[in-house]
């Protein structure tokens, strides 16, 4: 209910940044010239790596496109425990594991999104969109041997999932070379933070 009612509000705001006159006559002073940008971006909790970059052209008081690619990098697969031998259907067929018992899952996510982008001043601009999230499935078991027990994580291909993402925030303009980024994601969900180059000085 968060995200959609987040969702729609963003949704709504480019909208309405876009339709008014007062917005696009001061985007009109501003964007004289194509305007890029480039940087790191990131969306907390679940994936704290990845790219963004975004042009701005002089077109109808200031229009552009925003791309960005992220990426888990704290994902099971790293862990001591993990088993690249073993997918999660061969854990619950296999007489080896009659005893593993089920702790937990966990989704490991990569997303690339593209979004219009709308200056609404020199030191603001909003932009709204989307693309896809795939998450890649982890299991957790744990396997008692005679008095001991062990933990296994393994991948579960078959819980994989692979979902739409809505995005939407704001670039803020800190400098003349820098600008900082935030927004929120509905998949995985969370906040959207990033800095960016500006390209040329602006």
């Amino acid at each position: 209910m968060i995200s959609r009612l987040c969702s729609s509000a963003i949704v709504g705001a480019f909208a309405l940044g876009v339709s008014l006159p007062g917005a696009s006559a001061i985007s009109a002073q501003v964007v004289d010239a194509p305007q890029f940008g480039i940087g790191y971006v990131a969306n907390a909790p679940d994936q704290m790596a990845g790219g963004s970059a975004y042009v701005i052209l002089p077109v109808a008081g200031g229009l552009g496109l925003y791309a960005d690619a992220k990426f888990d990098i704290d994902s099971p697969s790293k862990d001591i425990a993990f088993r690249s031998d073993l997918t999660g259907a061969e854990v619950r067929s296999s007489e080896e594991f009659t005893g593993a018992r089920f702790l937990k899952q966990e989704f490991s996510y990569r997303s690339v999104n593209v979004a219009l982008v709308r200056p609404l001043n020199s030191g603001v601009t909003l932009y709204a969109g989307g693309g896809m999230a795939w998450g890649e499935n982890y299991k957790l078991y744990e396997q008692i041997v005679g008095e001991l027990g062990y933990a296994l994580w393994v991948v579960d291909p078959e819980f994989d999932e692979t979902d739409v993402n809505l995005m939407g925030g704001l670039i803020l303009r800190i400098s003349s070379v820098l600008s900082t980024q935030i927004g929120y994601e509905t998949r995985p969900k969370g906040v959207t933070a990033g800095i960016s180059l500006r390209l040329p000085r602006w």
